[in-house]
């Protein structure tokens, strides 16, 4: 049984004939039209118009695994700064008993 990952990746590569076909002939269009000289506003709408086209190929995560990636995220950061508190409890601990014994 494939994973959730393969089997969204196997949905977006289901698209249509048609789609990629449009993206083809959206393509040649560009590719036509760089050697004119763009606008300012037709510069930022083909962006924008890319922006949406790239937005679709992007494999969301679901609510779950975001909750879970949260969980692990703020687990890591109450470990590590927990580890960096008892270093700097420790080190000054060492420092204090270094200075009173060098200089009492």
């Amino acid at each position: 049984m494939p994973s959730r990952e393969v089997r969204r990746v196997q949905e977006k590569t289901k698209q249509s004939a048609q789609k990629q076909r449009m993206a083809a002939q959206r393509k040649k269009a560009s590719d036509k039209k760089k050697g004119e000289k763009k606008g300012a506003w037709k510069t930022v709408t083909q962006f924008l118009k890319d922006v949406k086209i790239e937005m679709k190929k992007v494999i969301w995560p679901s609510r779950e695994e975001v909750i879970n990636y949260t969980i692990v995220v703020l687990i890591t950061v109450a470990v590590v700064s927990t580890f960096i508190l008892v270093m700097d409890f420790g080190l000054q601990h060492l420092l204090t008993l270094v200075t009173k014994g060098l200089f009492p």
